[in-house]
Parts: C-alpha cells; sequence; structure tokens
C-alpha cells in the first residue's frame, strides 16, 4: 500500500465529506466508484486498482471540480451520499484506525482498506478481484471473502 502516512495523520480527525469519481467510456459508466475522495481537514484520495491500494493528499481546490474529461473519457464527481446514503453517519464521526485489505493467498495483493469510526462505523472501500476488478463500499465490518487485514 502505497500512503501510510496519508491515512494515519487522519487518525483521530473527523470526517467533514466524500465524493466518488465514478469513470464512463464513450457514454457507458464502466466503474461508480473509481476513486474516493474524503475530506479531514483536507481532502485525501483512496484508488484501488492492480492490486494496488493508495492513499494521496488531494489540493483543496477539489472542492470546486465536479468532472473532467471528454466525450470519450469522462469522470463526473459527486458526494458519495447522493448514490450511498449510508455515508451520511460518517459524517462529523472521528476516524479511529485503519486496516489495509490484502488477498488471503497473497498478502503482497492489495485491495483497499477498512477504515475503524467512532460509534462502531466501518466503512471497507475494496476492489473485487478478477474478473469485476470494480471498487465497491461496505458500510459495516463484513470483508469480502477473498480478503484479510494486514
Amino acid at each position: 500500500m502505497k500512503g501510510k502516512k496519508i491515512i494515519d495523520s487522519c487518525i483521530g480527525k473527523s470526517l467533514n465529506t466524500g465524493k466518488i469519481q465514478s469513470f464512463v467510456l464513450n457514454g457507458e459508466l464502466i466503474d461508480k466508484i473509481n476513486v474516493t475522495f474524503l475530506k479531514f481537514d483536507n481532502w485525501i484520495k483512496i484508488v484501488s486498482t492492480d492490486e494496488i491500494t493508495t492513499v494521496e493528499n488531494e489540493d483543496n481546490s477539489f472542492d470546486k471540480i465536479n468532472s473532467y474529461g471528454d466525450d470519450e473519457f469522462y469522470y463526473p464527481i459527486e458526494k458519495i451520499e447522493i448514490e450511498f446514503s449510508d455515508f451520511k453517519k460518517y459524517k462529523g464521526k472521528r476516524l479511529l484506525k485503519w486496516k489495509e485489505l490484502v488477498w488471503k493467498n497473497d498478502s503482497n495483493m492489495s485491495y483497499g482498506i477498512n477504515l475503524y469510526f467512532e460509534n462502531d462505523l466501518n466503512l471497507i472501500i475494496h476492489n473485487e478481484t478478477i474478473p469485476d476488478d470494480k471498487n465497491k463500499y461496505i458500510f459495516e465490518n463484513n470483508l469480502p471473502k477473498d480478503l484479510e487485514e494486514k
């Protein structure tokens, strides 16, 4: 996993809001959750793809971005709770800890992150293994069968 120090810096901070970036190819929705953006003090970006999970800092100008791309490759960005109403209960909650999610058969293959919030709330952001290779959210501490915490 890349960006451990960045997610570590969010521990103890309250989640303000979140956004998802989708991926649309030639007008067809390919991946609803292509990238996750969470705002604590600052925006962070969480990407899980190709057996790698990456957390990066995002510029605060991100607040003003609603989409980018062109007619072929288009990336709309919207608030997470528009598509996933369960996300609302995480807003204002402090991040207590996190765990990387790895494939049970190879702990070097990262497939996401489990975020532990106060009030026993968990948000799992994970990439499904082949054939789907799409990101999913799980709004409880229920790991996918092929994954374990590292």
